[in-house]
Protein backbone atom coordinates (compact mmCIF):
# COMPACT_ATOMS: atom_id res chain seq x y z
CA UNK A 1 0.00 0.00 0.00
CA UNK A 2 1.50 3.03 -1.36
CA UNK A 3 0.89 5.97 2.14
CA UNK A 4 1.91 9.53 1.35
CA UNK A 5 5.36 11.14 3.38
CA UNK A 6 6.05 14.18 4.85
CA UNK A 7 7.61 16.59 2.48
CA UNK A 8 9.95 19.57 3.94
CA UNK A 9 10.69 21.13 0.73
CA UNK A 10 10.02 24.69 0.20
CA UNK A 11 8.82 24.35 -3.41
CA UNK A 12 7.93 28.32 -3.97
CA UNK A 13 11.78 28.82 -2.71
CA UNK A 14 12.57 26.76 -5.94
CA UNK A 15 9.81 27.34 -8.24
CA UNK A 16 8.83 31.36 -7.26
CA UNK A 17 5.46 30.98 -7.22
CA UNK A 18 5.27 29.30 -11.08
CA UNK A 19 3.51 26.25 -11.19
CA UNK A 20 3.77 25.64 -14.38
CA UNK A 21 7.74 25.48 -13.08
CA UNK A 22 6.72 23.38 -9.61
CA UNK A 23 4.56 20.74 -11.74
CA UNK A 24 7.80 20.24 -14.00
CA UNK A 25 10.31 20.19 -11.09
CA UNK A 26 8.34 17.77 -9.63
CA UNK A 27 7.97 15.27 -12.29
CA UNK A 28 11.76 16.03 -12.38
CA UNK A 29 12.38 14.52 -8.84
CA UNK A 30 9.76 11.36 -9.56
CA UNK A 31 11.57 10.70 -12.59
CA UNK A 32 14.88 10.84 -10.77
CA UNK A 33 14.58 8.89 -7.93
CA UNK A 34 12.85 6.13 -10.22
CA UNK A 35 15.84 6.31 -12.33
CA UNK A 36 17.74 5.49 -9.27
CA UNK A 37 15.86 2.25 -8.73
CA UNK A 38 16.07 1.05 -12.20
CA UNK A 39 19.58 1.86 -12.19
CA UNK A 40 20.09 -0.08 -9.53
CA UNK A 41 18.87 -3.05 -10.79
CA UNK A 42 20.27 -2.41 -13.91
CA UNK A 43 24.04 -2.65 -13.02
CA UNK A 44 23.14 -5.61 -10.83
CA UNK A 45 21.98 -7.23 -13.43
CA UNK A 46 25.05 -6.47 -16.22
CA UNK A 47 27.53 -6.63 -13.29
CA UNK A 48 28.35 -2.79 -14.44
CA UNK A 49 28.86 -0.11 -11.85
CA UNK A 50 28.45 2.88 -14.48
CA UNK A 51 24.33 2.95 -14.87
CA UNK A 52 24.14 3.22 -10.93
CA UNK A 53 26.92 5.63 -10.19
CA UNK A 54 25.54 7.81 -13.18
CA UNK A 55 22.11 7.69 -11.53
CA UNK A 56 23.70 8.65 -8.07
CA UNK A 57 25.08 11.24 -9.12
CA UNK A 58 21.76 12.35 -10.96
CA UNK A 59 19.91 11.96 -8.07
CA UNK A 60 21.90 14.60 -5.95
CA UNK A 61 19.45 17.53 -6.46
CA UNK A 62 16.72 16.38 -5.36
CA UNK A 63 17.87 14.60 -2.50
CA UNK A 64 19.47 18.64 -1.56
CA UNK A 65 15.97 19.31 -2.09
CA UNK A 66 14.12 16.98 -0.13
CA UNK A 67 15.75 16.93 2.98
CA UNK A 68 14.94 13.30 3.71
CA UNK A 69 17.85 11.99 5.94
CA UNK A 70 16.08 8.76 6.32
CA UNK A 71 15.92 8.92 2.24
CA UNK A 72 20.22 9.83 2.37
CA UNK A 73 20.96 6.99 4.66
CA UNK A 74 19.20 4.53 2.55
CA UNK A 75 21.04 5.70 -0.69
CA UNK A 76 24.38 5.57 1.19
CA UNK A 77 23.44 1.99 1.78
CA UNK A 78 22.97 0.99 -1.79
CA UNK A 79 26.29 2.12 -2.66
CA UNK A 80 27.70 -0.63 -0.36
CA UNK A 81 27.86 -4.53 -1.54
CA UNK A 82 27.00 -5.59 1.51
CA UNK A 83 24.10 -3.66 2.56
CA UNK A 84 22.93 -2.96 -0.75
CA UNK A 85 20.54 -5.35 -1.37
CA UNK A 86 18.77 -4.83 1.87
CA UNK A 87 18.73 -0.99 1.26
CA UNK A 88 17.19 -1.68 -2.23
CA UNK A 89 14.20 -2.86 -0.58
CA UNK A 90 13.65 -0.26 1.94
CA UNK A 91 14.28 2.48 -0.70
CA UNK A 92 11.58 1.44 -2.71
CA UNK A 93 9.01 1.52 -0.04
CA UNK A 94 10.28 4.94 0.65
CA UNK A 95 11.02 6.22 -2.94
CA UNK A 96 6.88 4.75 -3.53
CA UNK A 97 5.87 7.01 -0.45
CA UNK A 98 7.94 9.98 -1.58
CA UNK A 99 6.21 9.72 -5.31
CA UNK A 100 3.49 9.55 -3.63
CA UNK A 101 3.56 12.88 -1.67
CA UNK A 102 4.83 14.76 -4.86
CA UNK A 103 1.89 13.50 -6.79
CA UNK A 104 -0.45 14.67 -4.23
CA UNK A 105 1.54 18.01 -4.44
CA UNK A 106 1.45 18.32 -7.78
CA UNK A 107 -1.65 17.97 -7.96
CA UNK A 108 -2.78 20.86 -5.24
CA UNK A 109 -1.62 22.79 -7.78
Amino acid sequence: MKTNRVLYVDFELYADNDPEFKAELIDGMIENLEELEQAYFQSLSQKDPAPLKKAFHKVQTTLSMLEDKELNTIIENMKDPVLGAEAILTYKQLRLEICASLRAEKASI
